[in-house]
């Protein structure tokens, strides 16, 4: 993993107490995952952890009046939050870059830190064909919470990519940013055998082997591409099919695929499913014969090393984030006007049986070193070099 150049790790005592500002909810996303992680990792190194959620401001009579005008201020405002109650505490801990909104309008007691998972929204803001505001109110929302990010006493990033946007775009010291990698839960995402009845549960043929894709339809995570090169891939190995997991947050985006898909004569052969429970997430990773990430853009990516963990070999794209997370071990195709066809001829070499055996090898081995363990430990030390804990 890439070395933590701003603060050293080493097992640290933690005498204090640490606020966690998150947003409710389980673990069900990568950020909730890393907040749950995070706070039972903290309580097993002997932290005093407190939770805390953003509230709404109170405002009579404004919430119903935008409710009758279908718009959802409240969960608005838990996304780009102006206020919170939060407990005396060393370390407030701001557990996502988007609720860095809070310090624009609240200094928390003691010192602040803030993991930022990406800021590619942020980066795209201009962009017609990857902007992800869906209103004026979350692109000044963000702006807010980018400004936020400078008023943190230290900032975290999942990895060395973030930090290099967060050094180019918001002009922040690279040495107020500490990299600590993710970590994964290697008690759920390990290699086992696909439980019976799973197939069918999902309507997946016996008779076809699956790419794997788990995410959005966000336009910068180039599913496209992945359409295109499922089509190409079908003329020279035609069982071959593609599992897309995850609800459709864009659904402009949604139908545009399925428009793409019969245009390519491969409707048939892509599968969404969109409502999968954690429990059957590594399953359906060890039912596939690759899984694969072309995004364009990716602060972390989960679904790499996951894969990875559940001997699955990976393909994903050369950019951003992901060569980082998935070193030599997986197959990797760079974006540009040949990346249909390179990433047909990296899904062509992960299907085959001889380079399936060394890339699960691989895979293994090298998400075997992404542990939340090893999170918590260099979170800690983070906190231990801005003061806000004693050694």
């Amino acid at each position: 993993m890439v070395g933590n150049t701003a603060f050293q790790t080493q097992a640290l005592s933690a005498p204090g107490k640490v606020a966690l500002l998150a947003k409710p909810g389980g673990p069900n996303t990568g950020v909730g995952r890393y907040v749950a992680m995070m706070e039972a990792g903290l309580r097993q190194q002997g932290v005093d952890v407190a939770r805390v959620a953003p509230v709404a401001p109170p405002l009579p009579g404004i919430y119903p009046l935008l409710g009758r005008l279908k718009l959802d201020l409240r969960a608005f405002l838990a996304n780009y939050p102006v206020w919170a109650s939060l407990p005396a505490a060393a370390i407030t801990h701001v557990t996502s870059q988007n609720l860095a909104s809070l310090l624009l309008f609240r200094r928390p007691p003691g010192r602040t830190v803030v993991t930022v998972h990406d800021i590619i929204p942020y980066i795209l803001r201009d962009s017609p064909a990857m902007g992800a505001y869906r209103s004026v109110a979350e692109r000044l929302f963000d702006r807010m919470a980018m400004a936020g990010l400078r008023r943190a006493d230290a900032l975290i990033a999942d990895s060395a990519y973030t930090k290099r946007t967060l050094v180019r775009h918001l002009g922040i010291p690279e040495q107020r940013i500490a990299v600590v990698h993710l970590g994964i839960d290697h008690q759920r995402f390990r290699m086992q055998l696909p439980p019976h009845g799973l197939r069918a549960r999902y309507g997946l043929p016996n008779d076809r082997r699956f790419i794997i894709y788990v995410g959005s339809e966000d336009p910068r995570k180039n599913l496209p591409t992945l359409i295109e090169a499922l089509a190409l891939l079908r003329r020279a190995i035609p069982d071959v099919a593609l599992i897309k997991v995850g609800r459709a947050h864009f659904e402009r985006e949604r139908l545009r695929l399925k428009e793409l898909a019969a245009r390519h004569g491969v409707q048939d052969a892509v599968y969404f499913l969109d409502d999968v429970p954690e429990d059957d997430l590594p399953a359906l990773y060890g039912l596939a014969s690759v899984c694969a990430m072309p995004s364009h853009y990716e602060g972390f990516g989960f679904p790499v090393l996951e894969a990875m963990a559940c001997g699955t070999p990976v393909v994903c794209a050369d950019a951003t984030s992901l060569p980082e997370l998935a070193g030599d071990a997986a197959l990797r195709f760079s974006l540009g006007p040949n990346e249909v066809a390179d990433m047909v001829v990296a899904l062509a070499r992960a299907l085959d049986p001889l380079e399936r055996a060394e890339m699960r090898r691989a895979g293994l081995a090298r998400a075997a070193s992404f542990r939340w363990e090893k999170t918590v430990q260099e979170v800690m030390a983070c906190y231990h070099e801005v003061g806000g804990l004693s050694a």
